[in-house]
């Protein structure tokens, strides 16, 4: 399964809508810091990976197409 099938679900569970690959999640507002950390747990425990607190920032996690690479460079 592509990366983007398996972040898109757990994105939208926690904006609880629809999102596009490249919809902005910080500035529409769509996710806040405590779905940002609920987010990373659930990317940590999806991809089996650790995620530094200091790259949870918002060109790794403003959309679903940066995550995409995030995850991408920590595979």
């Amino acid at each position: 399964m592509e990366i983007l099938e398996r972040i898109r679900p757990l994105v939208e569970e926690i904006a609880f809508k629809k999102v596009t690959d490249d919809e902005a999640l910080y500035t529409s507002n769509l996710i806040d810091s405590m779905g940002t950390v609920d987010l990373a747990m659930m990317l940590e425990e999806e991809f089996n990976i650790k995620i530094d607190t200091r790259d949870i920032i918002e060109s790794n996690f403003d959309s679903i197409d940066k995550l995409a690479n995030y995850i991408k460079s920590r595979i």
